[in-house]
Parts: C-alpha cells; sequence; structure tokens
C-alpha cells in the first residue's frame, strides 16, 4: 500500500506542467500586437493567450475572450472555435472540468458550423485529453482517434504529434507499453522533424518517463540526456535543472551515486539561483538520498529537513509526505529512536490523509461523469424542446389561417398534427436508443473489467506453478547428478584406469559438480524469492571467518593462488550466520574462479561504530563499467572469465546482494578493468 501511494504522489507531481513560459516569445507578440490590424491581431491574441495557459490561465482566458469579441466583429469564417478551445485548455487547467467540457463542446459545434478541420481536430483531442485526466478512458480513446484521423486527412504534424502523444499517455495509464511507446516514439520523430527545440525536449523527456515506468534503465537514461542537451541549445536553465534531477534519480537507482550526486548538486546550483521554490523539495529529496546510500546521514538528514520545510511552506503534499518517509528511514539507520518515530508517526498521517485524498478524486470523477451525462440529455432535451417549439409555431400560424379559412384548411390541419406526431416518436425513439447505448458501453465497461480480473488471477496461478516446477526440478535432478558423482569416485579408487579414463573420469566430475552448484543456486535464488527472514544469532566473526577461509585453502591451491587473512578482530556479532556464510562463499568462490595463478586474495574484517565490514580482495581480471551495470542481476555473465575453464551461472552475485539486503547491509565494488576487485561490504550489528 505505501509504495502504491507513493507512485501516486509521484505522479500527481509529474503530471503538472514541466516546462516555464517563453518569456521572450510572449514580449516579441506583445510588441507586434502593438501595430497589428485585422485578423492579424486575432491570431496574435490567440498566440498569447496559448503562451499563458501553465503559468497564468486567466491571462488565457482574458486574452482569448478579447480574440473571441474581435472575431465576431471581423466576422470571420474560419478559427473562431480556436479561442474557445483556448479558454477550455485553461478552465482544465484551473480545475473547473464542467467549464472545460463546455467550452469544447461549444468549439466542436462552431468549427463544424465552419468546417473548420483542424479545429474539429483540436476540439476533439481537447475532450479526448479531459476524459482521459478524468479516468474515463474508453470516452477518451474515442476522441483521440477522431482527432488522428482528421490530422491526417489535413495533413497537419504538429497535431499528429500532440495526438499520439494524447494516446501514448492513454496506453501507458492501461499499462500497454508496446503500443505507448510506438505512439511516443512516432511524436519525437515528427517533432524532431518540425526542429521546434522546446516541444523535442517535451518528447524526449516523456519517452524517458516510459522507459523509468517499464524500468529500461539505459533507454530512460538515453531520452533524458537527449531532452538535457536539447535543453542545453536553447539554454533552458530551469528545465535543464529539473532534467538533471531526473538525471540524478536514475544514476541513484543504478547506485552510480558519485555520478548522481555531481548532477544533481549542479541542477541544485541552478534552482536555488532561480529561486525555483516548486522544484526546490524534488532536488533536496534527491541530494539526501544519494547521501543516504553514503552513509552520510548528518547530510541527508539535512536535505531531508530542507525539502519538509519548503513543502510545508507551499502545502505541496507529495514531496512532504516523502521527506518524513526518507526522514523516518535515515532515523531508523542512525539508531535515532525518537526522531524515528516522531517521523513515522507523521508519514502515516500523511498517507491516511492521500488515501482520502484519492478517495476524494474517484468521488469528483464519478461526480463529473454523472454532471457530463446530466449535460448530454439536457442538449438532447433542448434539441427536443427547440422542435417542439418549432412545431408550435406553426401551429399558430395554421391556427391563424384557419382562423380565415376554418372549412378549407381543416384538412392540412389534420395533416401537419399527424406528422407532429410523428416527429416526437422519431424523438422519443433517438433517445431511447441513445439510453440504451449508454447502458450497453457501461456493461461492456463491467464485462472487461471482470476479463482483466480473470487473468490476473491466471497469471498469478501460473507464477506459482513455474516455482512449484522449479523446484521439483532441481530436488529431482541432485539426485542422478550425485550418483553420477559417486560412480566416478569409486572408478578413481578402483584404480586400474588408463590416462584417457582418468581424464574422462575427471570430466564426468566437473560436469556434475557444476550442475550441482548450479542446482544449488537455483534453489537459493528460489528460496530468497520467499522473502524469509532472517535468522539472528550470536557468534565469533573472527572464527567465522577463519573457517571460510581454511575451508577455500585446497581450491586456492590447486590454481597456486595465495589466499590469506590480512586482518580480522575478535568481535561478537549478531547476524544470520547462514546469510553471512553464502556471501563469503559465493565471493571467495567468485575472487579464486576468476584469477590466474601466482595472484593474491586477500579476506579482511573489522568493526566500525556499529558495522561489521567484511573486504574480499583479488588480483583478477576486475570489472568494466558496462559489467557494474549489470553486477547484481540474475543469470548475467560479465565480460570476465573463469581463468581455469570453472563455470559461472550469473546467480552468485543475484544470490549474495539479495541477502545482503535482507540484513539491512549494504554492498560496494571498488574495480578497474585489469587491476583486480574488491567487494566490500557493511553489516549493522546491533539488532538485537
Amino acid at each position: 500500500m505505501t509504495k502504491n501511494i507513493l507512485i501516486f504522489l509521484a505522479f500527481l507531481a509529474f503530471s503538472l506542467p514541466a516546462f516555464a513560459q517563453n518569456l521572450l516569445l510572449i514580449d516579441s507578440i506583445k510588441y507586434q500586437l502593438k501595430n497589428a490590424q485585422a485578423e492579424r491581431r486575432f491570431e496574435l491574441l490567440n498566440d498569447l493567450a496559448w503562451e499563458f495557459r501553465w503559468a497564468y490561465p486567466d491571462s488565457t482566458i482574458h486574452y482569448a475572450k478579447q480574440a473571441n469579441s474581435l472575431g465576431h466583429s471581423l466576422s470571420l469564417s474560419k478559427s473562431m472555435a480556436k479561442p474557445m478551445n483556448f479558454i477550455g485548455v485553461a478552465l482544465n487547467y484551473k480545475g473547473n472540468r464542467l467549464s472545460a467540457f463546455e467550452h469544447y463542446e461549444e468549439a466542436l459545434k462552431i468549427s463544424i458550423a465552419q468546417n473548420d478541420s483542424l479545429q474539429i481536430a483540436h476540439s476533439n483531442n481537447n475532450l479526448g485529453r479531459l476524459f482521459f485526466e478524468q479516468g474515463l478512458l474508453a470516452r477518451s480513446y474515442t476522441y483521440f482517434v477522431k482527432a488522428l484521423s482528421i490530422f491526417e486527412d489535413i495533413n497537419d504534424p504538429a497535431g499528429l504529434a500532440y495526438t499520439y502523444q494524447s494516446l501514448a499517455n492513454l496506453y501507458k495509464t492501461q499499462r500497454d507499453y508496446t503500443k505507448a511507446e510506438h505512439n511516443y516514439l512516432k511524436a519525437n520523430q515528427i517533432r524532431l522533424s518540425l526542429g521546434n527545440t522546446r516541444d523535442i525536449m517535451s518528447a524526449y523527456l516523456q519517452t524517458a518517463r516510459l522507459y523509468e515506468e517499464r524500468k529500461q534503465s539505459a533507454l530512460a537514461l538515453n531520452f533524458l540526456q537527449k531532452a538535457d542537451s536539447a535543453g542545453s541549445v536553447i539554454q533552458d536553465e530551469i528545465n535543464l535543472a529539473e532534467i538533471k534531477t531526473f538525471i540524478a534519480e536514475h544514476y541513484l537507482n543504478e547506485g552510480s551515486l558519485n555520478a548522481a550526486e555531481s548532477i544533481c548538486t549542479e541542477g541544485l546550483r541552478v534552482i536555488q539561483s532561480k529561486n525555483m521554490i516548486r522544484m526546490l523539495p524534488q532536488a533536496y529529496l534527491t541530494l539526501g538520498q544519494i547521501k543516504l546510500q553514503k552513509n552520510d546521514l548528518p547530510a541527508s538528514k539535512k536535505y531531508f529537513a530542507n525539502a519538509l520545510a519548503i513543502a510545508s511552506a507551499t502545502n505541496d503534499l507529495a514531496p512532504k509526505m516523502r521527506a518524513y518517509y526518507l526522514l523516518w528511514k535515515a532515523s531508523e539507520k542512525a539508531n535515532d529512536r525518537t526522531g524515528e518515530l516522531e517521523n513515522l508517526n507523521q508519514y502515516l498521517i500523511l498517507r491516511d490523509s492521500v488515501k482520502d485524498l484519492d478517495l476524494a478524486r474517484q468521488v469528483e470523477r464519478l461526480q463529473f461523469e454523472i454532471e457530463i451525462e446530466r449535460k448530454e440529455r439536457e442538449n438532447e432535451l433542448l434539441k427536443v424542446t427547440q422542435a417542439k417549439t418549432a412545431i408550435t409555431v406553426e401551429q399558430q400560424k395554421l391556427q391563424n389561417l384557419i382562423l380565415i379559412t376554418i372549412i378549407g384548411f381543416v384538412s392540412v390541419l389534420g395533416f401537419i398534427q399527424w406528422q407532429n406526431s410523428k416527429k416526437r416518436r422519431e424523438v422519443n425513439e433517438t433517445l431511447a436508443q441513445q439510453n440504451q447505448f449508454i447502458q450497453n458501453q457501461r456493461r461492456e465497461i463491467v464485462e472487461q473489467n471482470e476479463k482483466l480480473s480473470r487473468r490476473n488471477q491466471q497469471l498469478s496461478d501460473l507464477n506459482h506453478e513455474k516455482d512449484t516446477l522449479m523446484s521439483i526440478v532441481a530436488h529431482d535432478l541432485k539426485s542422478p547428478l550425485n550418483t553420477i558423482k559417486g560412480v566416478a569416485d569409486l572408478m578413481e579408487l578402483e584404480g586400474g584406469l588408463t590416462s584417457d579414463q582418468k581424464k574422462y573420469v575427471s570430466m564426468t566430475k566437473e560436469a556434475t559438480k557444476a550442475g550441482l552448484y548450479l542446482i544449488k543456486d537455483l534453489l537459493d535464488v528460489h528460496m530468497l524469492e520467499e522473502n524469509v527472514l532472517p535468522n539472528y544469532s550470536t557468534f565469533d566473526i573472527s572464527e567465522f571467518i577463519l573457517r571460510k577461509v581454511n575451508a577455500y585453502q585446497p581450491a586456492a591451491e590447486a590454481k597456486n593462488i595465495h589466499l590469506h587473512i590480512t586482518r580480522i578482530e575478535n568481535e561478537i556479532v549478531y547476524l544470520d550466520a547462514d546469510y553471512l556464510s553464502r556471501i563469503i562463499d559465493n565471493l571467495i568462490t567468485n575472487a579464486i574462479k576468476f584469477s590466474s595463478a601466482n595472484s593474491t586474495v586477500d579476506v579482511a574484517a573489522g568493526r566500525s561504530t556499529d558495522s561489521l565490514w567484511i573486504s574480499i580482495k583479488d588480483q583478477g581480471q576486475g570489472f568494466s563499467d558496462k559489467d557494474k551495470r549489470e553486477l547484481f542481476q540474475k543469470f548475467k555473465k560479465l565480460s570476465s572469465k573463469p581463468t581455469a575453464g570453472e563455470s559461472s551461472n550469473g546467480l552468485g552475485l543475484a544470490i549474495v546482494k539479495t541477502l545482503v539486503d535482507r540484513m539491512k547491509g549494504t554492498i560496494e565494488l571498488k574495480s578497474e578493468k585489469g587491476k583486480g576487485s574488491e567487494f566490500l561490504i557493511h553489516l549493522p550489528v546491533s539488532q538485537k
């Protein structure tokens, strides 16, 4: 539940307009307005209204109304829907969605009456975005498809790009990431061809967010860097700073703390210099997380406190809740029990308020849908009333004529009455059909939701079946492999083998040993995915490390590798001994496996404050930058190869990372390609 709430708050924060006003363009338009005449003035007023839509929607309404009045005075036969659309956009930004709907509907009527295809398309797209923002996805999709078809017919690339992005946002909400990606990339291609750098930067940023949501980190970083480059071209310092914050978050998620700190500090400097209050909490929170990951607790708490102060002053719920959450985690890491409880309580209070906010938004959406249906029905009833009024007028005229020539027009009057009755029946039938259509749409939505629920249950069952099958297969394979290994051992003990036979027996033993190691790792991974809590106990770390090093001496000596302890302290620790054993087994095995003959593997352990540190250092092949990004992923085989033909399944380091995380520890790699590597583990030991 906590994760869902944070995602919801993040969506609210990032759905705000990301771009500042183009002040140079606004000044240019105002300058041109001074001497503009007639239709040119109409166009400039509309342009000015559009530029104010994000920061000052009231100004958008002001200039759009001026354009509308001027257009009526000029009796323009085209583009009269444009100011109505802009007023609708401004009202939507102000949160007056019902009034926005009315203006979009009016714009659609005007554009249809003027046969203005461009504004018909924009009106449909605006209506689609309005329904999308209220969660009415089926209705929004219909409007988007209409807009896209018209933009294609009139070959309007800017409109196409805008609609592709609208469709992409809809598909992303439905988690149809393939279609979302397809539409985002189409929009990117069009905006690149149009050459508007600000629009290109916006397109790249939205695409990056899609890839972040899909956990495709490399692609997300690529598009964030493209957005950063585009912002550099137009020297948009404010938006560049926000993009740098997003890039810093990306590096933080990947564990590249130094790169994250560098770029986040650069972005924060600009945000502070420009006094961009809206962006400050996010930048402070990101930098605080980086310091927290680096165990610089005082600095992290300072940044979290700064973010909390600004979010509280601006009543910005999302960063305020996130700040309390991170202060809680920092206090927990610092063993500050008072701070931990205080910040946890504040976080829980805000989380409950977010639940209330989510419920209020659902109610608001339902009220909006009901109000829209009421408006549509009122419009239909108004049409019927107008028809009835027209009929009544006709009847009155006929009655006046009947007073003059009663006898001659009696038959005509009867015919007209019959016609009127027929029209009423047709109107009533139309209303009944429309009501039936609405009911059918609702039933279809309910059926689709039920299908999705069943599909989710099927996927859950299949995943459980896969886990069970893997466990059964792995256990069943152990027995025959152990049998094969035992037979090979017996053949060696009995002797009398030729050199070739000895070679084959040795190969058989190595193959079965590799298979058993793989099965053990698979079972470990399967067990760890069950999220079993650590089983803590008290033991002497020096005796523990000594036993481990002695156990691997034969393997090291077989490759002529010097395995020794450089430092060890007699410390009683409170940890999960089984977890720690698996961690050291994997790291020492890897150090021996990837080191050459006549090299050294150093093992050291000690205590600093309230944590235990363990170092395993080798003189092997080291890790490349690409290796470091994929270091702890399952089944990822890195660039280094075992030096004596040993097997490697890519699970060892993934198991190590999982176990370290379970014990709330950290693991750090210090390595350069070709210059060896050192794994440094820190584990909290004061949990008893």
